[in-house]
């Protein structure tokens, strides 16, 4: 399995209003599962994880994530655009227009970790976030994503 494997359409908002990280989490976590108590444990893991260290990328992208599901198989995902530019507090102070974030299981095993680091690869693509920006529909920035990490596994064969 691919990051692209763990995308559908429904996964991408295409304007979303920033207030804060704490609704962004909230949010983010509302939108990956019906449950409260679901809802709860991502929300907690994304707040945990970011204790840790700023989930910025730089270049205007963050890729907040947690440990959290139940399930071993489980990998949850939701891309937001950013209605407009987000103090995210980044290390390099540039603001956010792009938030990736990933819920993983409480118990993680190889294929996650590869899929959070394919992540970080494509994301860290500046043409791949320009395309972003100006992608009308969320199959179009899945089709985006598909030929950007067909573009990086070219470069590493």
């Amino acid at each position: 399995m691919k990051f692209i494997d763990y995308l559908e359409p429904e996964s991408i908002k295409l304007s979303y209003p920033f207030v804060s990280k704490k609704r962004l989490f909230e949010t983010v976590s509302q939108m990956m599962v019906q449950t409260e108590k679901e809802q709860l444990a991502i929300y907690q893991s994304f707040v945990e994880r970011e204790k840790l260290g700023n989930t910025s990328l730089g270049n205007g992208v963050a890729i907040p994530h947690g440990k959290s599901l139940p399930s071993s198989e489980d990998i949850l995902i939701q891309i937001l655009r950013l209605s407009s530019p987000a103090d995210y507090e980044g290390i390099d102070s540039e603001p956010v227009r792009l938030v990736v974030a990933m819920a993983f299981p409480l118990k993680t095993k190889q294929i996650h970790k590869q899929i959070m680091n394919e992540a970080v690869v494509l994301f860290k693509q500046h043409r791949l976030f320009k395309a972003i920006m100006s992608a009308k529909t969320p199959q179009e920035i899945i089709e985006l994503i598909l030929e950007t990490q067909q573009l990086c596994s070219n470069w590493s064969s």
